[in-house]
């Protein structure tokens, strides 16, 4: 990762931490433009980095399928889905689910948010954070942390068969700093 690269990771976990510590005190963020600026900054910042520019357009294809339901008609509705769904598919058969984790990343996130298990602040943080790292190692890491978290709050509210809430930006933020760290140790290592 280059020195911009690793200022944007940098800022990118403080603002992760910033909202993971609404999330954790309201079980919200004040705006979304809390999420939707920095979504838009980590579309530029893949875009300008000039790699996996079709990442960019994965993320701006779900985002737009996410706002059908301002539409009046339900055949409309239906319509933007299903080209949403092609664009999509398009997009992994020409680019190989292999080489386009990040796009499967966010088509995981926001489907995700489509079957409302995570809010759609979760999955704007998510999506940006797929366009930040793109790599498969943001999702092990996310994985991880979401595993650490659900364990404590099980630990810390008892009752291992009901369910729990989990501050899933607290999650994202935990994520971030756990990938961020098998950078620096990657790094060291070579």
């Amino acid at each position: 990762m280059a020195i911009f690269g690793w200022v944007i990771s940098v800022v990118a976990l403080v603002w992760l931490i910033v909202v993971a510590v609404f999330d954790i005190r309201t079980r919200q963020v004040p705006s979304p433009l809390w999420t939707g600026i920095p979504l838009i900054v980590a579309a530029a910042y893949r875009l300008a980095a000039g790699t996996q520019a079709i990442i960019v357009a994965a993320a701006a294809v779900v985002l737009l399928v996410s706002e059908r339901r301002h539409l009046q008609q339900k055949l409309l509705e239906a319509f933007v889905v299903a080209a949403g769904i092609l664009v999509l598919g398009f997009i992994l058969l020409r680019f190989g689910i292999f080489n386009a984790t990040g796009i499967v990343g966010i088509i995981v996130f926001w489907v995700a948010w489509e079957l409302k298990l995570i809010g759609g602040a979760d999955a704007m943080v998510l999506i940006a954070c797929t366009l930040i790292w793109p790599g498969v190692e943001f999702v092990y890491a996310y994985l991880l942390a979401g595993l650490a978290w659900s364990v404590g709050v099980r630990i810390k509210e008892g009752g291992w068969l009901k369910g729990h809430d989990v501050p899933g930006l607290a999650v994202a933020a935990a994520a971030a700093a756990l990938y961020l760290l098998y950078r620096v140790l990657v790094l060291a290592a070579g």
